[in-house]
């Protein structure tokens, strides 16, 4: 390997690792401006809890996660984007080819299969740490507050907006569309997905939070890989994040009932993962048979 081939690698590693360092700074800068918003627009009294209402924080964040990623993302999407991994196919080749191997009915047909696999994940998730959290309780102390800020019973509207709808959004442009981007420019395309995995999981700052993010984050990944395009995936993570507000709190109640939704949530999962991570097969064209 040259030494323009490692140095290339390099920026390809480095601009896949911006989104999440960005991301940091755009929470801080989030948090400031919900302070400023309260206190200065709408009078609240700073040292009050009103003052860093988290709704409007989250509101704040994901919105500018959206209008930043989003145009760097359309960039890659038109080749503009700083030291973008280029393919030597033309655009508009590259385009007609995934249209062949992904057409709308393709993905059309499988939303239901994403309703399921959404729900199933989040139904999986919540009752396996249900059943964690009651074996090891004080390990699971701070992350049960930051769910409960998050899909607790006092829930605002600005956090459900937030949570529910412009954090997929804003994060499947952040990883699956950016850093997965330039990542496979460096990397083959499994450590590629899994370099974004992980990023996302270290983007969540919590320790319990890492590892499901992880698994989920690697999966979102392969959809991504497989369907050339984030919107799937969008669909999908809006789908498990809202889900964690329709699962009703008794299949949670005790460590039989939880046992027992994590079985009959990993029995959906499973099969409707073989299912929507399948790579299409490419369609043969008819001139080419009849040429033969």
């Amino acid at each position: 390997m040259s030494t323009n081939q490692k140095t290339n690698k390099g920026l390809q590693l480095f601009f896949a690792a911006v989104p999440l360092l960005l991301s940091f700074l755009i929470s801080l800068i989030s948090f400031f401006a919900a302070v400023f918003i309260r206190g200065v627009v709408f009078h609240t009294d700073l040292s009050s809890s009103e003052a860093t209402d988290s709704g409007l924080v989250y509101l704040i964040n994901f919105t500018m996660q959206i209008v930043i990623f989003g145009f760097w993302y359309i960039m890659i999407l038109q080749e503009r984007a700083p030291f973008s991994a280029r393919t030597e196919e033309p655009v508009k080749k590259r385009k007609k080819e995934q249209a062949e191997w992904h057409p709308v009915r393709y993905w059309a047909t499988r939303l239901p299969i994403l309703l399921l696999l959404g729900y199933g994940l989040q139904l999986a998730v919540s009752a396996i740490i249900s059943i964690l959290s009651t074996a090891l309780p004080s390990l699971f102390e701070s992350y049960k507050e930051l769910i409960q800020s998050l899909a607790g019973e006092e829930i605002d509207w600005m956090t459900f907006v937030a949570v529910s709808f412009l954090a997929p959004v804003g994060e499947e442009c952040m990883f699956r569309g950016i850093t997965l981007h330039y990542a496979k420019g460096a990397l083959s395309t499994r450590k590629a997905i899994l370099v974004q995995a992980v990023f996302f999981g270290i983007y969540h700052l919590n320790l319990i939070q890492f590892v499901y993010a992880l698994v989920i984050g690697y999966l979102l990944g392969i959809l991504a890989d497989r369907a050339g395009s984030i919107l799937p995936g969008i669909v999908l993570h809006s789908i498990i994040n809202l889900s964690a507000y329709l699962i009703p709190s008794v299949f949670l109640d005790n460590i039989p009932k939880a046992a027992l939704s994590a079985v009959l949530a990993l029995g959906v999962v499973i099969p409707c993962c073989i299912v929507m991570f399948k790579k299409p097969k490419k369609r043969r064209k008819t001139g080419d048979n009849h040429n033969k």
